[in-house]
């Protein structure tokens, strides 16, 4: 038999790893996007 303590702290392990991805990756969006939010303000502004 599998213990199920081990199946729950994989889990949770999974979730987190997940959760963290979904951040990171939210987070590095919206840098992305300020960024090009710059570059786009800086060629208006040099046109």
């Amino acid at each position: 038999m599998v213990n199920s303590k081990n199946i729950v702290a994989a889990l949770r392990r999974d979730v987190s790893f997940v959760w963290h991805a979904i951040i990171a990756i939210v987070f590095i969006g919206f840098a992305s996007l300020a960024v090009a939010a710059a570059l786009l303000d800086l060629i208006s502004i040099r046109h």
